[in-house]
């Protein structure tokens, strides 16, 4: 896993998830601005994971 990567999407899914949490307090569950937070966070959530998976891919035995 490009470790440069991979600490840069952490980084930015702590400052997403943060932020989740003040809209969520701020507006309510239901508020579509916390909708498309939470949309965001899946998504660097989901990119973190496929760093993730092509650098275990890579590690696999080839024969």
């Amino acid at each position: 896993m490009n470790r440069t990567k991979s600490k840069y999407i952490k980084h930015r899914i702590e400052e997403e998830r943060q932020r989740l949490g003040l809209l969520a307090k701020q507006y309510g569950l239901q508020d579509m601005r916390v909708l498309k937070q939470s949309m965001e966070l899946d998504r660097l959530i989901n990119q973190y994971n496929e760093v993730k998976y092509e650098y275990m891919r890579r590690k696999e035995p080839i024969a």
